[in-house]
C-alpha cells in the first residue's frame, strides 16, 4: 500500500460523478474592502484546519486569517497536528495554540501522530493527553450543532490501512447519528478521506490519486453505507493536502440503498504543503507555502462553507447546502477578505 509514510506519489479531478456531485468555482468581482462578518444570533460558526505538521508560521497565519472573519464558536483541527507525534512536538504545538487565543478546540488524530516508531497505544495516549479529548471518538454539542469525532484505533498501518475504526466505534457512530435530529446538520470530523468523496479520491488515474486513497479505511464500505443514510451529515476530511481551488472540494456522495441525497463531504485543505496529481494515479507535492482551511456557518437547516486561502488572503469560494429537502450544495456569493479589496 502506498502511503505518505513511504512515498510521495498521487492523483487529481472530476470522475465518479454517478457517486458524487461537486461544486464548481466562482469568479471574484472587485469591490470595496470587506468587514468582518456579522454573526446572526441563530448561527454557529466553526473554524476548520488540518495537517499542521509542525508548520507554526503557517498555523499562525491561518489562525489570524480565521480571526479576521469574527470569532468562531469552535476550532476544529482535523488531524496531523504534529510531524511525528513526539512529546516535544505536542508541547511546542499546544504552547503555540495557547498563545493564539483561538476558540475552544476539538481535535482528531491523524496518521502523522503515529510516525514515531512507538506503539499505537503510546501514540494514542500522547494524543489524548495533550489534546484533552475524551477518547479517539466522541460526540459534542456546539451551540446546538452536533460535532462527531472519529479516529483510528490502530495507526501502525500493519493491516495495509491507515484507519481501523473497529466494531465498537462503528456501532457507536450509527447509534449517535440516529439520535441526532434529522432537520439539523451534523458535522463529522475524520482525518482521512473516503473513496469518491473529495479531491484526490476519485478513480480517474490522470486527475486523481486512487492508488493512494482508495484503501485508507479498513471499513470504508461499511462507513460509506452508514453515512449514506444521513443526508444531514457533513463529513470533513483532511490528509490529502489537495487544493480548495479544485471543483471537487465539496460534494454530495450517494451510496446504493442509502438516502437519495446521500451525505455532504468537504476537503478541509491543509496548513502545511499543497499536493496534486502526478498524472499516473499518484500525487506529488505542489508548494510548501500553500495554506488553506474553512470557515463553516450553521444556521438552522443551512450549512454555508467558505474555502479560505490564508497564503493569499483570499476567499476561494463559498457554497451552501440545506438539510430540509433542498440539499445542494450550490455556489453562493462569497464575502471579501476582511480589510482587503476583493
Amino acid at each position: 500500500m502506498l502511503t505518505r509514510r513511504s512515498v510521495l506519489v498521487g492523483g487529481g479531478a472530476l470522475a465518479g460523478l454517478a457517486a458524487a456531485q461537486f461544486v464548481g468555482m466562482t469568479a471574484h468581482t472587485p469591490g470595496p474592502a470587506a468587514q468582518p462578518m456579522r454573526k446572526p444570533s441563530t448561527a454557529v460558526w466553526f473554524d476548520v484546519i488540518s495537517d499542521i505538521q509542525g508548520d507554526f508560521a503557517d498555523l499562525d497565519r491561518a489562525l489570524d486569517g480565521l480571526a479576521a472573519f469574527g470569532r468562531a464558536d469552535a476550532l476544529l483541527v482535523n488531524g496531523d497536528l504534529t510531524p511525528n507525534g513526539r512529546e516535544r512536538e505536542y508541547e511546542e504545538l499546544f504552547d503555540r495554540l495557547r498563545r493564539s487565543g483561538h476558540p475552544d478546540a476539538l481535535y482528531t488524530i491523524g496518521n502523522h501522530e503515529f510516525y514515531n516508531d512507538e506503539s499505537s497505544g503510546v501514540s494514542v495516549e500522547r494524543f489524548l493527553r495533550h489534546s484533552a479529548m475524551p477518547g479517539l471518538f466522541s460526540a459534542h454539542d456546539v451551540g446546538g450543532v452536533p460535532v462527531i469525532r472519529l479516529g483510528t484505533i490502530d495507526g501502525s498501518e500493519a493491516s495495509g490501512h491507515c484507519v481501523i475504526l473497529g466494531r465498537t466505534q462503528l456501532d457507536w457512530l450509527r447509534d449517535t447519528l440516529r439520535e441526532c435530529r434529522r432537520e439539523r446538520p451534523v458535522l463529522v470530523m475524520s482525518h482521512h478521506a473516503l473513496p469518491r468523496t473529495v479531491s484526490g479520491t476519485f478513480t480517474d488515474p490522470l486527475t486523481q490519486a486512487p492508488k493512494i486513497y482508495s484503501n485508507d479505511y479498513a471499513e470504508s464500505p461499511e462507513l460509506l453505507d452508514l453515512l449514506g443514510g444521513f443526508p444531514n451529515v457533513l463529513l470533513m476530511s483532511g490528509h490529502t493536502h489537495w487544493s480548495l481551488y479544485r471543483e471537487d472540494w465539496l460534494t454530495r456522495r450517494t451510496v446504493p440503498g442509502g438516502h437519495q441525497d446521500g451525505f455532504a463531504a468537504v476537503n478541509t485543505g491543509a496548513v502545511q504543503t499543497g499536493f496534486g496529481p502526478d498524472g499516473r494515479g499518484g500525487e506529488e507535492p505542489v508548494d510548501r507555502n500553500e495554506n488553506q482551511g474553512l470557515r463553516i456557518e450553521v444556521d438552522g437547516p443551512t450549512v454555508r462553507v467558505h474555502a479560505l486561502d490564508f497564503r493569499r488572503s483570499a476567499v476561494i469560494r463559498t457554497a451552501e447546502f440545506r438539510v430540509d429537502g433542498r440539499p445542494g450544495p450550490v455556489v453562493v456569493a462569497s464575502p471579501g477578505w476582511p480589510g482587503q479589496v476583493t
